[in-house]
């Protein structure tokens, strides 16, 4: 067991109150005043920063699960291909003019799930191990990204542009029925993921071991992948595809917090939320009127993020 740093309610204390000070600058910040700043704040602002969080903390849990799984410090959610087949389904579900409050997150999640489904069954056919599990689904994600791709050059220009803006992320169609169904999905798998910390820790310790400990090591393999599979397709169902989060938040976390994932898992989970709600900020502020797609802030941020941890692990 890891000893608890004296210093760590210091540090959950002061990234409880940079949530909250990052979430009233992001409901508050030139709205104006009277009835339609009501209007706006609570039709516009309100449900776009309750969803941002909610992507932005799924991501990062499922982030921080699939990087426990496969123990590797790069693994991102969509390297399994869930993000890749969600975004497939969706921009073809546009470009054929489906409406988006129903049928766009109906058919991400359909692209998510069969996506997931051939990875799955590749693995039980080959009786894959984790890193080559890794590679089928980095495989299956540049199809899938090549065929959504194809799509957009196909589409005539109006689908090509709200396609393309859709794919990059944006979290401008937060509608609160969606918000309270995926709120309630994503409860429960947390919740979950609360329950198997003592797993995961023990995980980390390699398949034999964790499997001389008693953990079913088949079983649990399964659920996590399922469970971050789920969580990434309803996030990229209402906001598209936005990278990183769920590589750079569980870094941050166990940077703060430690290892052990009683103290990481809810650290990663509030500083993806964080994260998300920071990118979403500048995506309305940065170039107001216009509103830039979230998923171009956090690649800008992400991307050296992601050199710095490879030139660390290439240091040791």
């Amino acid at each position: 067991m890891a000893v608890i740093s004296s210093q760590q309610p210091l540090r959950a204390l002061l990234l409880l109150v940079c949530v909250a000070a990052t979430v009233i600058m992001a409901l508050a910040y030139d709205l104006p005043a009277g009835a339609l700043g009501d209007s706006i704040f609570w039709q516009l602002r309100v449900p776009r920063v309750v969803l941002a969080f909610m992507a932005g903390a799924g991501l990062a849990v499922s982030g921080l699960w699939l990087q426990t799984l496969f123990r590797h410090a790069l693994v991102e959610p969509g390297l399994l291909g869930v993000s890749a087949g969600a975004s497939l389904a969706a921009v073809l579900s546009l470009l054929l003019g489906a409406a988006y409050v129903f049928l766009l997150p109906l058919a991400a999640c359909l692209g998510a799930a069969l996506a997931l489904m051939v990875v799955l069954a590749m693995a039980r056919r080959y009786q894959l191990q984790a890193e080559a599990l890794l590679l089928v689904g980095i495989a299956l994600n540049a199809v899938l990204s090549a065929a959504t791709q194809l799509l957009l050059i196909m589409a005539p220009d109006s689908g090509l542009r709200a396609g393309s803006f859709w794919l990059m992320g944006s979290f401008a169609y937060a509608e609160w029925p969606l918000l309270i169904a995926n709120a309630v999905v994503l409860a429960g798998l947390i919740s979950w993921g609360l329950r198997q910390r003592a797993s995961f820790d023990i995980w980390l310790l390699g398949e034999r071991e964790a499997g001389h400990l008693g953990l079913n090591v088949r079983r649990f393999r399964r659920q996590v992948i399922w469970a971050s599979a789920a969580v990434v397709a309803m996030a990229v169902a209402q906001t598209g595809s936005i990278a990183f989060i769920g590589l750079m938040a569980p870094h941050i976390a166990s940077r703060l917090v430690g290892c052990m994932h009683r103290q990481l898992m809810p650290a990663s989970l509030v500083i993806g939320g964080l994260l998300a709600v920071i990118a979403d900020m500048l995506a309305r502020t940065l170039m107001a009127p216009l509103e830039l797609p979230v998923g171009i802030l956090t690649a800008l941020f992400g991307a050296p993020f992601f050199l710095f941890i490879l030139r660390q692990r290439w240091q040791r």
